[in-house]
């Protein structure tokens, strides 16, 4: 069975990512996993996406929790936020930080028929 956090970086090196077609550069994610870090590489041109494990210098960093992470790429957490209140670790190229948050996903909408309730026509 294969973790969201695999899932989320195979499916990443096997489709083009449209968001990132201006981007080139390297981004390295520590992902703390109960006290064991886990690295997932990204080499980024232009919306080609090369991932692996290495742990190896990045253009940026981004360092988390894996859990934190997971609801992350669920949409269930916004990144952005967590880098706010510190829970994401970043370092280096912000450029590239931003580009990546792009791709993340939003939160779940809330139903059409919740948004119209109390308005009136």
């Amino acid at each position: 069975m294969t973790d969201a956090t695999t899932a989320f970086f195979e499916r990443l090196g096997t489709e083009e990512q449209p968001l990132l077609g201006h981007v080139n550069g390297t981004i390295r994610f520590d992902l703390d996993d109960r006290g064991t870090t886990k690295h997932w590489y990204l080499d980024i041109d232009k919306g080609n996406v090369e991932v692996s494990q290495k742990d190896a210098p990045a253009d940026a960093v981004i360092r988390t929790h894996r859990p934190l992470f997971e609801r992350a790429i669920q949409g269930e957490a916004n990144a952005l936020a967590a880098t706010l209140r510190g829970q994401f670790g970043v370092e280096g190229d912000p450029r590239l930080i931003v580009a990546f948050q792009r791709i993340l996903p939003g939160p779940p909408r809330v139903a059409a028929s919740t948004s119209k309730k109390g308005s009136s026509r």
